[in-house]
């Protein structure tokens, strides 16, 4: 694919240049063909197979015979339940230093409330369970002009194509990048206002191949001796990739992204102005002096610029591709003027960032366990196979039936046929009928079973806890509490992972609201009503920092451990702990040890000289609800807020005189 000129990413094409189209397809081009070079797509789709039972390369057929055990399909949804369980905890953080007005609580709060209404702890699992199947997950942040809140999509691997090359921070990093969509041809036809948009499935492009993709076993049930019948609803020209209707034709959308720094120069009247009056400078004519000044600006403020394009074949195209629209960061409100806008989290951003499973020092699309474990789980599944195959043959062994002795195959089958019971009756006198005897398993044969299955827990980094047994000669809760912990340890990656797409999530929360939020609405802080509206935080810079091991879940021997700590350094009291603890009846405990201690308590006053009549007043007051042990502290009258020790209770309210 050739342009009319050399353009390149330093120097791309300007908005209206005939070669704007052709320029973004040929960078898309140089992405895929990188993709294909390295077999990516390859990978992702032998990934995809493993976990949904199918051998590495997803060929039907190739494992028709086996009766495979899907560890890895297993595995990933342990994997995704341990790291995404409970709901990331975290906080604003003001960059500059000041928070006079309560901008990090109101924001925090505004924050948990659209967690919560948009549903994205939903959208974390989806998100983990991408990034454990393929190794990758990719989300892309936009605000929605329906909602007026900003959207988080779950971008598809296969949807996203790159600039060669490895990059940490792709937002920030990577000098050109595609999104490729599937979208309706009447419909892109009608909100572009554009003709002659050509049809593409993209079938092999974006791996829809996978739809085909079921487990072994997986299908229609065995009509043989049901009868089979024509279905009359079959459209006749109905292929293998559905109907091929005109209106339900769809073309593939390309959206690249690139950096581009070009600027403008601008011509500009101003009046003169007398530096000694401050007033404009009149000519002889009485008509104001006006002096024209260049000012140089960026064309795209914070440099960053989307091109949409399509494949077309209307007359007036060239190369085949037609630009739907290029524009400025559509994540930067072109109203906020740019020195405040810069402030924001999406200036300068690629609206992307990513998360893997394990990290690959050479690639982006890191890896994930599937390439490391799936020759094992093919081994096992063989294993398997071949055992059930064993107990199928001893439960029908072969028949020995003697040659010549008036018994023939046919005999056999058509007693089979009638009525399932083998009776024969042989011509031969004595002769040879009898079943086979099945060899017996041998001895190591389920030794050799449970090394690979713990060769794979091995090198999938499982413990025995964490699959909720007790380890052989483990039984002390702290120890088994040792090995949660440990199992914790060992998926720390993957759990700074999710928190990782928990504060980016967040900050472009936080940045888009600052950039669109027009709209006024409350929020709870402190359990007091506070006012949110985005834009009156803008120019202002926030971050946002989730809380180490907040998304991890926490057993309850975990927890019981901790209060026992709490409690031996007297940090907790007694009632904090048997609540932790979840003793039954702990709130009667806490009554009956208090009860007692204080009987102690006013026993110790009364040999210090306190009268019995006001020890017993005193200890009913205590002991009434919300005053005795296990209740809460309730408020002192005024006529009792200086009154003495030992003075009862119905004498608080008398005058003293002083001494």
């Amino acid at each position: 694919m050739t342009t009319q000129k050399e353009w390149s990413l330093s120097n791309p094409p300007p908005e209206g240049d005939p070669d704007v189209a052709s320029f973004a397809n040929h960078l898309f081009e140089i992405a895929r063909l990188e993709l294909e070079r390295v077999g990516k797509h390859k990978d992702l789709l032998a990934n995809y197979s493993m976990y949904r039972g199918k051998t590495m390369s997803g060929d039907v057929g190739k494992n028709q015979g086996l009766t495979p055990v899907n560890l890895l399909f297993a595995n990933v949804e342990r994997t995704v339940a341990n790291i995404t369980s409970r709901e990331p905890v975290g906080e604003v953080v003001d960059l500059d230093g000041t928070d006079e007005d309560g901008a990090e609580d109101i924001l925090s709060s505004k924050l948990i409330k659209w967690w919560r209404e948009t549903n994205q702890q939903n959208k974390i699992r989806s998100s983990a369970r991408t990034m454990e199947i393929y190794g990758i997950t990719l989300e892309k942040p936009a605000w929605c002009k329906v909602l007026e809140s900003p959207t988080i999509s779950i971008c598809d691997p296969f949807a996203f194509y790159p600039a060669p090359g490895f990059y940490e921070n792709i937002d920030v990093e990577l000098p050109f990048g595609t999104f490729v969509y599937l979208k309706y041809v009447d419909e892109i036809e009608a909100d572009f206002k554009v003709t002659g948009v050509v049809a593409d499935d993209a079938y092999d492009l974006l791996g829809t191949v996978r739809e085909e993709y079921k487990g072994t076993g997986y299908g229609p049930l065995d009509t043989s001796l049901t009868g089979k019948y024509a279905d009359p609803m079959v459209k006749a020209n109905m292929g293998q990739r559905g109907m091929t209707d005109k209106k339900l034709e769809r073309c593939l959308v390309k959206e690249v992204w690139i950096r581009d720094r070009r600027t403008t120069t601008v011509t500009e009247e101003h009046p003169v102005i007398d530096p000694e009056t401050g007033m404009p400078e009149l000519d002889e004519t009485g008509e104001m002096v006006i002096e024209k000044r260049k000012t140089t600006t960026s064309t795209y403020p914070d440099g960053v610029r989307k091109i949409t394009i399509v494949g077309s074949k209307a007359k007036e195209v060239q190369n085949g591709y037609a630009v739907l629209d290029d524009s400025a960061n559509p994540n930067i409100n072109p109203a906020l003027p740019p020195e405040i806008a810069c402030n924001t989290y999406p200036w300068g951003r690629f609206p992307v960032y990513h998360a893997n499973s394990y990290k690959d020092l050479i690639s982006l699309w890191g890896f994930a366990a599937g390439e490391q474990v799936g020759d094992l789980i093919i081994k096992i599944g063989k294993i398997i196979s071949k055992l059930t195959n064993y107990v199928l043959n001893v439960m029908t062994p072969p028949l020995i039936v003697q040659k010549h002795c008036g018994i023939t195959r046919e005999m056999i089958e058509s007693q089979l046929r009638k009525n399932g019971r083998l009776i024969l009756m042989p011509t031969t006198p004595n002769a040879r009928i009898e079943f086979m005897q099945i060899p017996n398993l041998p001895a190591t044969f389920f030794q050799v079973l449970d090394k690979m299955i713990g060769f794979f827990d091995r090198i999938y980094a499982i413990e025995s806890a964490d699959r909720g047994e007790a380890p052989s000669g483990v039984i002390a809760a702290s120890a088994i509490v040792a090995l949660q912990e440990r199992n914790q340890e060992l998926t720390q990656a993957k759990t700074s992972a999710i928190e990782g797409l928990a504060e980016n999530r967040s900050r472009w929360c936080i940045g888009l609201y600052q950039n669109f939020g027009t709209t006024s609405e409350l929020v709870e802080v402190g359990g007091d009503p506070a006012e949110f509206i985005g834009t009156a935080f803008a120019g202002r810079k926030f971050s946002f920092v989730v809380e180490s091991g907040s998304t991890s879940p926490r057993t309850s021997l975990q927890v019981q451990e901790v209060a026992k700590w709490l409690w031996e350094t007297k940090a907790i009291d007694q009632r904090a702990v048997l609540e932790i603890m979840n003793i039954p009846d702990w709130k009667g405990i806490v009554e009956r040890t208090g009860e007692t201690q204080l009987d102690m308590a006013l026993q110790v006053l009364i040999d210090s000289g306190l009268p019995e009549e006001a020890a017993f007043e005193l200890k009913q007051y205590l002991m009434e609800p919300d005053q005795g042990a296990g209740g809460e502290k309730a408020p002192q009258s005024k006529s009792s807020e200086n009154a003495e020790v030992g003075t009862p209770k119905t004498k608080q309210g008398e005058k003293t005189n002083e001494k």
